[in-house]
């Protein structure tokens, strides 16, 4: 969306916001989503809470709703740590 529309559209619709974002309180789009959820009637709008907060919560979440093997996190932290894995995972032999 236009940054013009959205600026216009949260001054418009919600004056307290548009001088949150004004002094720099709230971003361009934390506004922006603050005021759709507000206009909706929504408890939380989509992607407003999208910054990791608490990645043990995210982790139990991901654990019940996948149920992933032993074996099938260790292959997946390989990926993703590929050069310092074998720092923490000790290797059966």
């Amino acid at each position: 969306m236009d940054k013009q529309f959205k600026i216009q559209m949260i001054k418009n619709a919600n004056p307290e916001i548009y001088s949150l974002y004004e002094t720099g309180k709230l971003s361009l789009q934390d506004a922006y989503n603050e005021t759709k959820r507000i206009q909706l009637g929504l408890s939380e709008f989509r992607g407003s809470n999208s910054k990791k907060k608490h990645f043990a919560v995210d982790f139990k979440r991901i654990m019940a709703l996948h149920n992933p093997s032993s074996e099938e996190l260790i292959e997946e932290i390989k990926k993703a740590f590929p050069l310092t894995w074998k720092e923490f995972i000790k290797v059966k032999e």
